[in-house]
Formats: C-alpha cells, sequence, structure tokens
C-alpha cells in the first residue's frame, strides 16, 4: 500500500498567495534615503604639494544608502594659494562624479570646498616651497668664516637634528644652532645650494622636510690664506678664557708650501708643508690643543705643535705629544706668558682641506 504525499504540496499551493500578500505589505524602513543626497565623498580627503604641483581630485554626492547621485558638483578654492579648475577630459557615465585638478601656488594651509546636492566638505592642502628662502648672511663666505642661516616664518630647525651640508657633501662645524638660527664656519666646498634637513614645516603637524636653499653658496678664499704661511704674518686666534671654553677653527692647507717655517720640514723627514697662527697666552692657563681632518690617521699624517714667540727656532716647545700617529692629534700645554705659534704640519701624504681646531681651556 504507497502513502499519498501531495496532499501537502496541495495545502502549501494553497497557502502561497496568502504568503505572498502579507510579504507585500511589509515597509522598507531605509526607503526614506533613497535619492536623498547625504554626503560627499573624495578620493583624498589631504593633499601635500610643492609650489606648481598639481593633483586631481574626484568627488560624488551619495545618498544615504551610499548610492552615487546624479547632480552637479562643484569645487571652490578656500584661499588663493590654490587654483582649481575642472577637468574638462573627465566625462563619466553615468555621470555621479565630477573631477577638478588643483595646482599650489603659495607655501601655506590651504583647503578645496567640495559641494554638491546641499552637501559641502573639504579636501586639506598643505602646500610645500620647492626650496628653503631663509636669509643667508653670505653666498660669497671665505672657508673659515661664520655663516649665518635664519629661518622663516613658517619653517623652523631643529634645534638638535637639523643638519647642513655644503656642496661636494661637505659637512660644517656647528657653533650654535636654535629653532630660527644656526651658525656654522664655512667649510671649503664646491659651488652649491646648501642642503638642512629636519626642517619643521610648521603649519603641518609633524612634519619635516630637507631642502635646498633658493641661493647657490659660493666658498670665496679663505680667512687665513695666505696669511698663514709664515710667522711674521700669522693670523692671530682667540684663545677661550672660562674654564671648558673653546676656540673652534678650520683651515686649508692645500698649496702651501713654507719648509723653511715648519718645525720638522723636509729635514726631519716631512714634505715641508704646514699653517701657523698666533696666539697670546696669559702664562696661567692650561691649553688643549687638537685638531682632526678628513682622511686616516696617518693619511695624511697631521701633526701639531707649539713653537715660541722666535719662531721655528723654538718650535715643539710643548711635550710632543702632538706629532704621533694618532687621529685627533692632541696636545696639553701651559704656555708661558707671551706669544707663541700654534702649527699645523703635513708630515706625510697629500694636504688636506677642511682641518678642524679646537682649543681648549682646561682650568
Amino acid at each position: 500500500m504507497h502513502r499519498r504525499r501531495y496532499g501537502t504540496l496541495g495545502l502549501l499551493a494553497a497557502l502561497a498567495p496568502v504568503a505572498l500578500s502579507l510579504a507585500g505589505c511589509k515597509s522598507d524602513p531605509l526607503s526614506d534615503l533613497d535619492g536623498n543626497p547625504a554626503g560627499v565623498i573624495t578620493d583624498f580627503s589631504y593633499l601635500q604639494l610643492g609650489i606648481g604641483g598639481k593633483a586631481a581630485v574626484t568627488a560624488r554626492v551619495v545618498d544615504g544608502r551610499n548610492t552615487p547621485l546624479a547632480v552637479p558638483i562643484t569645487f571652490t578654492a578656500c584661499t588663493a594659494d590654490v587654483t582649481v579648475a575642472v577637468d574638462t577630459s573627465y566625462h563619466p557615465v553615468p555621470a555621479t562624479s565630477a573631477r577638478a585638478v588643483v595646482t599650489a601656488v603659495v607655501a601655506n594651509p590651504s583647503c578645496v570646498r567640495v559641494a554638491g546636492g546641499g552637501i559641502h566638505d573639504s579636501v586639506r592642502v598643505a602646500i610645500l616651497p620647492q626650496a628653503f628662502a631663509g636669509v643667508l648672511s653670505s653666498t660669497t663666505p671665505k672657508g673659515g668664516d661664520t655663516l649665518t642661516i635664519n629661518s622663516t616664518s613658517v619653517l623652523k630647525f631643529d634645534p638638535v637634528t637639523t643638519t647642513v651640508t655644503f656642496g661636494g657633501g661637505e659637512s660644517p662645524i656647528v657653533l650654535s644652532q636654535t629653532a630660527d638660527v644656526i651658525k656654522v664656519l664655512v667649510p671649503f666646498s664646491s659651488a652649491a645650494p646648501l642642503s638642512i634637513s629636519n626642517i619643521n614645516v610648521t603649519y603641518v603637524p609633524g612634519l619635516s622636510v630637507t631642502l635646498n636653499t633658493a641661493q647657490t653658496v659660493t666658498q670665496t678664499g679663505s680667512r687665513w690664506t695666505p696669511a698663514d704661511t709664515g710667522y711674521a704674518t700669522a693670523p692671530q686666534i682667540t684663545l677661550p678664557t672660562t674654564t671648558g671654553g673653546h676656540t673652534i677653527f678650520v683651515t686649508d692647507i692645500r698649496g702651501t708650501s713654507n719648509d723653511a717655517n715648519c718645525g720638522e720640514g723636509t729635514g726631519g723627514g716631512g714634505i715641508g708643508v704646514c699653517a701657523l697662527f698666533k696666539y697670546v697666552a696669559n702664562g696661567t692657563d692650561s691649553l688643549r690643543f687638537s685638531v682632526d681632518w678628513p682622511g686616516a690617521a696617518l693619511n695624511p699624517d697631521i701633526d701639531v705643535y707649539s713653537c715660541g714667540s722666535a719662531g721655528v727656532s723654538q718650535c715643539f716647545e710643548d711635550p710632543g705629544s702632538g706629532a704621533t700617529a694618532a687621529k685627533p692629534q692632541v696636545f696639553t700645554f701651559k704656555p708661558t706668558a707671551g706669544t707663541h705659534y700654534y702649527a699645523i704640519e703635513v708630515y706625510g701624504g697629500t694636504p688636506p682641506t677642511n682641518v678642524v681646531t679646537t682649543i681648549t681651556k682646561l682650568n
């Protein structure tokens, strides 16, 4: 005997029209969001451009279900620091979005206002300078002179991390550094804009950049040459006057040939190249002389020493500890009151540039 199964199917078929009728009566709780502008969506919320830089921004107006709507969209520059132009090459199908080209004009913060369907939003724009335009005390400083670099109203230095690089990759001795002013000793270098790192862009919190100066800096001549080649013309250096204080200077020994004035010279196995600086001691201060240079300890081989007022005949009046194979070379000396000469001698190798001397008062 077979059980009948189609009775249930018949019952379901009979009930189907009732179920469909009940489903048709149910309302859509989100239906009032359809077609009504609820927001403006842009593909960028922030732009960072250099002066003259351009960027395309696309926008659309959406309803409450995030469905794009075919409504007119306008782009307006918030300030004259940017310009905005409709991208006439953009023709979307369907016409539910628009595009504009933003051009940076002046290094300042700005924005672009995007509006449509009574709704608006904005895109922030940070415009960065193409070069650092802070004032330099000179664009043709002598090697060894002090150069002052000033910040601008919107670009500030980091007192600790900002660095300055001259042409040829030469790094200067920094005398002082604040957010507004950096003072350096000009290295012997090639003509080029200065490269300044870790510049804080004050109108973009947390942003720091590296920029070249707008001007080329050309190291022109030397603060010392040719006066530092002989005792009679040796430039006078000022000694530090406070305990722990320093006198720092940089020189170039290339091109010098003054064998007769060198404490070692060719007769002592050297090459006859030295630079001489006059100093006047008070007879009570102990001084530490330290010299450093590009290269290795013996390539080139640099010696430093002190000479008395009579010149070369009184060289190595100090203990002689600055004429070794060390780098840096250092000697400590308590000179008698009166005139003395500090000598930097190239004992071997190629005479270097940017030789840095630090004299420290120990007591």
